[in-house]
């Protein structure tokens, strides 16, 4: 059994590299995981994945952080897709999801929502939105009788109950979801609805208590799966976000736990280093990941990391070096906190490389962004990396 799957893994490897190397663009280099400490970086991920693959029962929680990349959700869907087909058995669900058009801001083009009443948005990467926050670092609030409607385009979500995060729930009328609803269990930072069957589509209605000044401030939905088996991957990205902007978030740890993470993909960097030369602090933003990464083992002590460094980019019409110092920050990050490092700035073609990408037209015109498909490629050298070490633990395996 063990040969036989060692050998169904290693054709999916193939595969992907094939894909790789027939798209455009091509990587730079061989796309890999840098893993300070080897073997026993990320020991405990490779771990679950075993169960996983080989007896396909455990779940895999991964949680991917970061801006206008991750909220935009062409680089997650795709990330997503390439982990959950990697090996049979291992496809998952989507987890956390937020209505971004109910804040008035765009979201993954794979996530349907519509939504009534009237609707107000605020980002933690937005200084005169001063929250407080939920993990997510974004809200929508309403004073009127509202709604909305939330499902996924291309996965089915099969969820055997729905949570939504809102604060002050004990002082508030509870929104009522459509469906066959067994039971709801009220909680002071929202509720959580179980339902006798699966659902792929959420509906939401909410009234304000007559009389009364009630808001409802909503933070996200989280769907808890029917088959709890599989990698679930949580997309969670705000707009314009630095690794300060998720430090605000007061009831991070709180809601963080309600997943909790096994792996958290950090994306943060890009808006950090977005300022004139000499200007990025970057000891200040070590010390904020190494925050981060605290918050995150408060709830999981057992949590592990990867970061991804920035792409290239352009600031003020110049290439910014800054991605360089985020680059470095990076190996160091992952070293101290015996986590791994995706290096797509490598990969794209280091300093000065996106001015090749946006003539191609895998970088949009603004020098910061991807296209989709540069975010596509991103994707896929991501899930090669990782699949590749993956497989490099599989050898060192005892059968």
């Amino acid at each position: 059994m063990g040969t036989k799957c060692r050998i169904g893994l290693a054709a999916v490897i193939f595969a992907v590299g094939v894909i790789g190397a027939l798209a455009q663009p091509t990587p730079a280099q061989r796309p890999e995981l840098y893993l300070p400490r080897g073997d026993s970086s990320l020991s405990g991920l490779w771990q679950h994945l075993d169960t996983l693959v080989y007896e396909g029962r455990g779940s895999i929680n991964i949680l991917h952080l970061g801006g206008s990349h991750v909220q935009a959700g062409m680089l997650t869907d795709a990330v997503r897709q390439e982990l959950h087909s990697f090996a049979p058995g291992v496809q998952g669900s989507i987890g956390w999801l937020f209505p971004y058009p109910l804040a008035g801001t765009n979201g993954p083009r794979s996530v349907g929502v519509r939504h009534y009443g009237t609707w107000v948005g605020q980002r933690c990467s937005v200084p005169q939105h001063r929250g407080p926050w939920g993990f997510s670092g974004i809200r929508a609030y309403t004073a009127d009788s509202a709604g909305f409607t939330l499902y996924h385009k291309s996965l089915p979500l099969q969820a055997k109950s729905v949570l939504l995060f809102y604060p002050g729930a004990d002082t508030l009328n509870p929104p009522v979801l459509s469906g066959p609803v067994a039971e709801v269990r009220r909680r002071h930072d929202g509720i959580e609805v179980v339902f006798t069957r699966p659902i792929d589509t959420v509906e939401v209605r909410w009234m304000p208590r007559p009389g009364r000044r009630d808001t409802l401030s909503l933070e996200g939905v989280l769907f808890r799966p029917a088959d709890a088996n599989g990698i679930h991957y949580h997309a969670v990205g705000v707009n314009g976000a630095a690794t300060h902007s998720y430090l605000k978030a007061v009831r991070f740890t709180e809601q963080l736990g309600e997943l909790p993470p096994d792996l958290v993909v950090f994306g943060l960097g890009i808006n950090d280093a977005h300022k004139a030369r000499g200007a990025f602090d970057t000891l200040a933003f070590e010390r904020r990941y190494d925050s981060l990464v605290d918050a995150v083992r408060s709830v999981n002590p057992r949590a592990e990391f990867v970061w991804l460094t920035n792409n290239d980019a352009l600031y003020q019409g110049a290439p910014n070096p800054h991605g360089i110092a985020v680059q470095r920050i990076m190996r160091r990050l992952a070293q101290r906190h015996d986590g791994a490092v995706y290096d797509f700035f490598a990969d794209m073609g280091g300093y000065g490389s996106v001015r090749r990408w946006m003539a191609n037209q895998w970088a949009r015109p603004d020098g910061i962004h991807l296209s989709q498909v540069g975010y596509e490629a991103q994707a896929a050298w991501f899930a090669q990396a990782f699949i590749t070490a993956y497989l490099r633990h599989q050898e060192s395996r005892p059968w």
